[in-house]
C-alpha cells in the first residue's frame, strides 16, 4: 500500500501537514494535521510498504510494545483509507 500522489507531505515549524494537490484539493477542503508519529508512517507509505513495515517502524522509533505499535498502526490506516489518501496495490 502506498500514499496517493494527490497528497504532499510538508513540516511547517514543528507540525506536519497533508496538502491536498490536483484532483483532490477539489474534494479535500483544508488541510490534514499529523502527530510525529503519524508524519513517519504517512513518510513510509509514501515509498509503499506493508502494515508490518508501520509496525515495525514505529518500534524502532519509539518505546512501545507491540501491541500498541500494531493498534496504532491500523487506526492510522483506517483514517487514510476513510479519507482516500491511501492506495492498497
Amino acid at each position: 500500500m502506498r500514499i496517493s500522489d494527490q497528497y504532499m507531505l510538508r513540516q511547517v515549524a514543528d507540525e506536519y501537514l497533508v496538502i491536498p494537490v490536483g484532483e483532490a484539493a477539489l474534494k479535500v477542503k483544508g488541510l490534514i494535521g499529523l502527530s510525529e508519529s503519524g508524519s513517519l508512517l504517512y513518510r513510509r507509505l509514501q515509498s509503499g510498504c506493508t502494515e508490518e513495515e508501520l509496525v515495525s517502524a514505529l518500534l524502532a522509533e519509539y518505546d512501545i510494545d507491540a501491541q500498541t505499535a500494531r493498534a496504532d498502526t491500523r487506526g492510522f490506516l483506517e483514517q487514510m483509507r476513510r479519507m482516500g489518501i491511501l492506495i492498497e496495490e
